[in-house]
């Protein structure tokens, strides 16, 4: 067994904050109970659910005290459900790690990230590999240069979409201390942001390091059956979140300006594609979400660009074509 199982006096919280979740949620439950971390409370919070999800966590409540059932009293948003589930955890709790009811982690994943937080107390975020389905992602770091990384560094590969390290809310854990640190600390998560496991990791990248861990200890479930997937897919949702992220930013990295102002053209050629389809649910909801409106100035650049690339892509292939009629002359 290893000092890290034997030692285990640091408490880390599980969240796990469900709708509905009655399909998956047994599995995400017995994920946790597997742990080889046995220090461990895991609040489930159930938002209204009107399935057997209730019945399933209660179940696993009342074999081992390490569950704790919560009900909240009226239908919460995403975001206040999360936030509120932070707020139930102990005073004691060290680490914080928050499971999707739809998702499942691997035996080692607590002990494994543990291991990497108790040794470098400037880690504020863990990753990790984790299995998308069935292909496995985030990977892109030098495994050579060790296993811990300056947060800003992280974070400014991420907004050039360099790597993709964070993944979803599944695949990382939190040092307590460093959420802590958030002016709205335990509303850790910001309602106005869809993306806002994200936009989390990144505010902790600022203001720490980043662990990794070189072993696949995460399972993401892409179905379509969740709101949040369907939204995602028919509203582009991650071109507005890439432009409030890389505005959010731009103290940080101003060398980022030029990136910034041509992602905001893409932007802008995007949500004039969707007018031209006079898809008017998709063009209320960036409105609705952005917090720097497309100016008349970014959508006429943004024709004007692809003109002038279409212009070049033109005059290539002509010359191309030239090219290779006066070598079949020869």
């Amino acid at each position: 067994m290893s000092d890290i199982r034997q030692n285990s006096n640091n408490l880390v919280s599980v969240i796990i904050p469900v709708y509905n979740g009655g399909k998956y949620i047994e599995e995400c439950l017995e994920s946790i109970r597997n742990q080889t971390y046995i220090n461990f409370e895991c609040i489930i919070n159930n938002n209204k659910s009107t399935d057997n999800t209730l019945e399933i966590a209660e179940t696993f409540a009342a074999s081992d005290k390490r569950f704790k059932v919560f009900n909240n009293d009226e239908f919460l948003k995403q975001a206040d459900n999360w936030n509120i589930s932070i707020s139930r955890i102990s005073d004691k709790s060290k680490y914080i790690k928050i499971v999707p009811a739809d998702d499942w982690v691997f035996p080692e994943y607590l002990e494994k990230k543990i291991g990497l937080l108790d040794k470098y107390p400037n880690i504020g975020i863990c990753s990790s590999y984790r299995l998308d389905e069935t292909k496995v992602i985030c990977d892109g770091l030098d495994y050579y240069k060790g296993p811990v990384f300056y947060g800003k560094d992280i974070l400014y590969h991420q907004l050039i979409k360099d790597i993709e390290i964070t993944g979803s809310i599944n695949t990382v854990m939190y040092r307590n201390s460093i959420l802590k640190k958030l002016p709205e600390y335990p509303k850790i998560f910001n309602i106005n942001v869809y993306h806002l496991d994200t936009m989390l990791a990144y505010e902790v990248l600022k203001r720490s390091d980043l662990g990794f861990v070189f072993q696949v200890l995460s399972f993401t479930r892409r179905h379509n059956e969740t709101l949040t997937s369907k939204i995602s897919n028919k509203y582009n949702t991650h071109i507005n979140f890439d432009d409030i992220a890389l505005g959010k930013n731009l103290s940080l990295f101003p060398d980022l300006e030029s990136f910034y102002k041509k992602r905001r053209l893409d932007y802008a050629f995007y949500l004039l594609k969707r007018r031209i389809f006079r898809d008017k649910k998709c063009i209320d909801w960036h409105r609705k979400h952005l917090e720097n409106p497309i100016t008349f100035s970014e959508y006429f650049r943004s024709i004007l660009s692809r003109l002038l690339l279409l212009n070049r892509l033109v005059k290539y292939n002509r010359s191309k074509l030239l090219k290779q009629m006066g070598e079949k002359r020869v």
